[in-house]
């Protein structure tokens, strides 16, 4: 048996260090080789003798077996789960991840093929859980050979919070969101701010920031309460992310300048630079730009669809009514 060892020192600062060590056995066996690699590259960022994993993504992982490689009898995944927080393997106490055969289909997608899958919900469903190992195992006629990868979860951002002020406004309201306190190890690459009204799976970008505290303009809430909910995600250097949800604010869409400048368009009115709107629209702040499109797109949505509610009510007949597309023309004869 051998034991390596690689040390290294930063050159800038030798206060950072990392050891690493391997036990080699030597058998006189004639096994296969069987390499080990995820489907997506970027998805496994190298971290000493770990891949570093975010828990809001899958493992997709793939094998190939160089060599002569005939008489294969089965191939077996197997998960283990990391009692030791060290950054070391060589010193991790790797235990059978039980559950296996339970979550089959559900967590585990492939383990009796080439191609393994273990979705997020094994990472989120068990947070205390820092180490994980995938171990592949090819059984051969007259052998067995295996290979492994070591993941370690990146932790995402905490210890922080987010607020918003003022609670209320209209379209055209400057709204604050303060995120102070976030500490990540990798790093706060950016803060992002998403609404929505009824359902969540209908949310929306609204802005980005690098710094934690920003302005944003914020479209109409809900049509009967005015509510708008807000989600604020926190994400680290590596990708890790935390969700943080913050007060639900009341949001009016301001129809009076709405209709001004529908009126001023219509008109072709030279004072049309005197509506708020238009104003924001000018600033040449691409953010601001952007937020009030948002606003504006789905306030003329809405519209569109009350006409046609009262078109229907009216006794128009639905097939009757047919909705142009921008840009479109009406040729007459």
């Amino acid at each position: 048996m051998y034991q390596f060892m690689v040390y290294m020192e930063n050159r800038k600062n030798s206060s950072i260090q990392a050891t690493g060590y391997v036990l080699v056995t030597i058998e006189v066996t004639h096994p296969q080789l069987i390499a080990v690699g995820c489907v997506i590259s970027p998805m496994c960022v190298p971290n000493l003798e770990f891949q570093l994993l975010n828990p809001t993504t899958q493992v997709a992982l793939f094998t190939v077996c160089i060599g002569t490689c005939t008489n294969l009898q089965s191939i077996k995944w197997n998960i283990y789960q990391g009692s030791d927080k060290s950054t070391s393997s060589n010193s991790t106490q790797w235990t059978l991840f039980n559950p296996t055969i339970l979550y089959e289909n559900i967590w585990f997608f492939g383990t009796n093929t080439s191609n393994f899958t273990a979705t997020d919900l094994l990472f989120l469903n068990n947070l205390q859980i820092s180490l994980w190992r995938f171990e592949v195992v090819y059984t051969f006629q007259s052998a067995i050979s295996t290979s492994a990868l070591n993941f370690i979860i990146n932790q995402p951002p905490a210890n922080g919070s987010c607020s918003i002020n003022p609670l209320g406004g209209t379209i055209t309201t400057l709204f604050t969101i303060e995120c102070p306190d976030w500490y990540d190890v990798d790093g706060i690459q950016d803060y992002s701010l998403y609404a929505w009204t009824t359902d969540i799976s209908q949310r929306t970008i609204i802005a980005f920031s690098s710094e934690y505290n920003f302005q944003v303009r914020l479209p109409a809430g809900d049509n009967e309460t005015s509510l708008l909910s807000l989600v604020v995600y926190v994400r680290d250097l590596a990708g890790s992310v935390t969700q943080v949800n913050i007060s639900s604010v009341n949001i009016i869409a301001d129809l009076a300048i709405i209709n001004d400048l529908i009126d001023k368009i219509t008109n072709s009115s030279s004072t049309i630079t005197n509506n708020p709107i238009v104003r924001l629209l000018s600033s040449g702040n691409q953010n601001v730009v952007g937020q009030m499109i948002i606003s504006l797109s789905q306030e003329l949505n809405q519209m569109s669809s009350e006409n046609l509610d009262k078109a229907i009510s009216n006794g128009i007949p639905a097939v009757d009514i047919s909705v142009s597309a921008l840009g479109s023309q009406s040729l007459q004869q």
